[in-house]
């Protein structure tokens, strides 16, 4: 949550900055969230808020969070959720750009299991932070001066086998 809060915080800062700075845009996403950790692997919703920037007229760079996953199942409670930086790769069209993504995430989890040892049966917590590579593709499609509806697939990849796939659907705000 802490890092929810940061987030937001750095998105406001860059909003009362937006006017000096070129095609600075918001994005918030929902997703459909397929992902494997250490010892879970389950499909879940999740979403996303990043701030972008372009930084040449073929190139963004995009920072973010992402609630991976957030469940409660068997007993088990299960946490994920990562900041990421990304370099987007755009060709403009009269319908909107195509993209890619690539890019780097901290991605935190924190998992609860059942353990057993000699026949106990306790409740063992995991928290790591894992280092994870972003590869994605999308398109964000133009429906107003300022506003795009973003469609895009992601895929992430780390340490400990950790790994999702995300299918993306959002609202892209162009500032200026």
């Amino acid at each position: 949550m802490n890092r929810f809060l940061w987030m937001l915080g750095a998105m406001a800062l860059g909003v009362s900055q937006a006017n000096a700075a070129p095609k600075t845009y918001g994005l918030a996403t929902v997703a459909y969230n397929d992902f494997e950790a250490s010892t879970t692997s389950d499909s879940e919703f999740a979403y996303s808020l990043a701030f972008g920037k372009q930084i040449h007229r073929q190139w963004y760079a995009e920072a973010g969070y992402i609630s991976l996953f957030d469940y409660e199942k068997n007993e088990n409670d299960n946490k994920g959720d990562a900041l990421y930086l990304a370099l987007l790769g755009k060709a403009s069209g009269g319908t909107g750009e195509l993209f890619y993504k690539l890019g780097i995430a901290k991605v935190d989890v924190d998992l609860s299991s059942e353990c057993s040892d000699a026949g106990v049966v306790t409740q063992c917590r995991a928290s790591e932070s894992i280092a994870a590579g972003i590869a994605g593709l999308g398109f964000d499609y133009y429906v107003g001066l300022s506003s795009m509806i973003r469609l895009e697939y992601v895929h992430m990849t780390g340490e400990d086998s950790f790994s999702t796939n995300m299918v993306n659907v959002g609202f892209r705000y162009n500032f200026n």
